[in-house]
């Protein structure tokens, strides 16, 4: 078990409610917390090693992870849940979607490959939706798939194979999706799954429930999970990966 936690701060105050219910977690559990901001992780003045619990943005925690040689690979869509996504997936570089964008009724969804929390995915489905892309260069792989009309989106958050809470993402929050089908997703993952991860899925305009992505047990916003939760969600990733 880890003997103390570095979460982030900047100026003084958590970045955001994840840093605050991950304190308040750590804090109940008897850890020793200390905090620092991003230019001190960033200059290794932080102090990061396999007895510490890094808590913090997606870059923070990322560079913890990169200094213990345990930045873990991305999960995006694992092979054992392909038949939980309703839609074609396949890999593109930002070169091809912005030659393709001219296109009449074109439209794709994207997100990173490599660097799984570059930036949350979304549709390109004309010109403006690439300003926002112009920071990443042309031959940036990239997962694509179908867009799907979504209404709902909710995350389960996994724990040594059990579901320990859940949290709505965005969308309609009175439209549920079959929990039935998130068990079995989880059950089927099985003996490859990360100790503690989240599976997001969301519910389509027909009512159909379909796997969204599955990611990492870090970083992820805690989405309402109580302190206890989820702070022994980000100690297990943590002890997986360190």
């Amino acid at each position: 078990m880890g003997s103390s936690v570095i979460i982030q701060k900047e100026r003084g105050a958590f970045v955001n409610a994840n840093g605050f219910t991950a304190w308040k977690g750590f804090d109940e559990r008897g850890y020793e917390i200390r905090f620092f901001d991003w230019e001190q992780m960033a200059s290794e003045v932080a102090p990061v090693d396999p007895g510490t619990i890094t808590v913090g943005s997606v870059a923070f925690v990322r560079r913890a992870l990169r200094r213990l040689g345990a930045e873990p690979r991305p999960l995006d869509d694992p092979p054992r849940l392909t038949g939980y996504l309703g839609r074609r997936i396949w890999q593109t570089t930002w070169s091809e979607v912005r030659s393709r964008i001219d296109d009449p009724g074109v439209s794709v969804f994207v997100k990173p490959i490599e660097c799984d929390k570059a930036f949350s995915g979304y549709v390109v489905a004309s010109f403006r939706d690439l300003i926002r892309t112009a920071r990443w260069p042309g031959e940036m792989r990239l997962w694509a798939s179908e867009p799907l009309p979504f209404v709902s989106e909710w995350r389960y958050f996994v724990r040594r194979g059990r579901i320990i809470g859940v949290g709505h993402d965005k969308g309609d929050p009175l439209r549920y999706l079959d929990a039935s089908i998130v068990r079995a997703a989880v059950d089927d993952y099985g003996e490859g799954a990360p100790v503690a991860f989240g599976i997001d899925f969301g519910v389509i305009e027909d009512g159909g429930t379909r796997l969204v992505e599955v990611n990492d047990g870090f970083s992820l916003g805690c989405l309402g999970l109580g302190p206890l939760a989820y702070s022994g969600l980000l100690m297990s990733f943590d002890l997986e990966n360190r």
